[in-house]
């Protein structure tokens, strides 16, 4: 399984301005199954400086370029609409698909 984790913080005062712009973002970039599947839409909380969010989603095998450039499109017209928005977009795989990463045979 390859997921791709996505992460995101914005300041407390955004955090209206940045729900409105999530429900524009999905209008615009809905889901797509073909390329991913969402397993954790968002969990928030507050950090010490900021409000942070994170999203996790299984992508289909062969698509993680496209999985990528979704996530890309999303989170670039978040930053554009929102001062102060950052994020991190991370693919993580498990242990059968990473051991090939690091010169092993995967287990079987």
């Amino acid at each position: 399984m390859v997921l791709i984790v996505t992460q995101h913080w914005w300041p407390h005062g955004q955090s209206e301005k940045v729900g409105k712009v999530y429900l524009d973002v999905m209008k615009k970039f809905p889901d797509d199954r073909t390329i991913s599947k969402p397993i954790l839409r968002s969990a928030i909380w507050a950090v010490k400086d900021a409000m942070f969010s994170t999203t996790i989603s299984s992508i289909q095998p062969g698509k993680v370029k496209e999985s990528m450039d979704l996530a890309m499109k999303r989170l670039l017209m978040m930053s554009e609409s929102i001062d102060g928005f950052k994020y991190e977009i991370n693919i993580a795989y498990d242990l059968v698909e990473g051991m090939p990463l690091i010169g092993l045979a995967a287990p079987e």
